[in-house]
């Protein structure tokens, strides 16, 4: 964070020189964004010219031989992957984005808006995703990485400020695929910070029915350790459908067990891991 907020400074100088604010339209990677330079993800897509540019050669890969991929982007924020997996699947497949805060789902809509030809392939979903059909959105959750200023009110371990969830509606995974008459889902890309358990257990059937591949941010320190270990909890469901896990940067494959993985993971950080079912034909399109 320290990190962005020097880059986030730098950016402030030049553009305050050339007169001009930290809102900005731009094009980056055949993608229109509006972006917010105080936020690290807007930031990231407006230096780098995409957010997590090592994910996104990732699934690349992954969607490039498939024809209409159907793609679920789970936590997508601005749309920071869901546009280029817009692109990916064009021009017969679809793409699924799920973000429940006011706050990043009115800007993603708002980049969809900017892009219309990718736009009719992504539906976007302002659902909170459950465990289970009792369960009901918080009243927040993280959606905003401010970078502009090193401030005390953010959460400790994902560096991110509240938003609300006042128009989220929330259901389990399952529920929604069988409402949207899912028959095919060839990715699931998941960030929901420490959520994740919960999500994919909503989802166990969707699973063990198309096999997806999953893209997923294995990140221990957001979860604590003891009887609800969610972690464990979330590895272990993993293995149950058998996939296996490989790092999404470049390929290698990630131990298997829960503190083997734990310990492979430095304090405080996270691995994008990419997760392959073995019960799935990893070649077919």
């Amino acid at each position: 964070m320290l990190v962005a907020h020097r880059f986030n400074q730098i950016v402030r100088f030049a553009r305050r020189l050339a007169g001009r604010g930290m809102n900005v339209t731009c094009r980056r990677r055949g993608v229109r964004w509006t972006l917010d330079l105080d936020e690290g993800i807007d930031l990231s897509i407006y230096l780098l010219g995409a957010y997590e540019p090592r994910t996104l050669r990732a699934y690349r890969a992954i969607l490039a031989p498939l024809r209409e991929a159907v793609v679920f982007d789970i936590g997508a924020n601005i749309g920071a992957h869901s546009l280029h997996f817009a692109r990916l699947v064009a021009p017969g497949g679809r793409v699924f984005a799920f973000e429940a805060t006011d706050y990043a789902f009115g800007k993603l809509r708002l980049n969809l808006g900017l892009n219309p030809a990718l736009a009719p392939l992504v539906t976007a979903q302002q659902v909170y995703l459950t465990a289970d059909r009792a369960g009901a959105p918080p009243e927040s959750l993280c959606a905003s990485w401010p970078v502009d200023v090193l401030s005390d009110d953010v959460h400790s371990h994902s560096l991110g400020r509240s938003k609300s969830l006042a128009s989220a509606r929330a259901m389990t995974g399952d529920d929604f695929c069988r409402t949207a008459g899912i028959t095919r889902l060839d990715l699931l890309k998941i960030d929901v910070d420490g959520n994740e358990h919960s999500v994919l257990h909503g989802f166990h059937d969707t699973l063990a029915r198309f096999r997806p591949v999953l893209l997923v941010e294995l990140a221990p320190y957001f979860h604590v350790r003891g009887e609800n270990d969610a972690f464990e909890q979330m590895i272990r469901l993993l293995h149950d459908l058998r996939y296996d896990f490989f790092d999404a940067n470049n390929g290698r494959p990630l131990p298997s067990g829960v503190d083997q993985l734990r310990a492979r993971i430095p304090a405080g950080a996270s691995v994008n891991a990419m997760l392959l079912s073995r019960s799935r034909d990893r070649g077919a399109g």
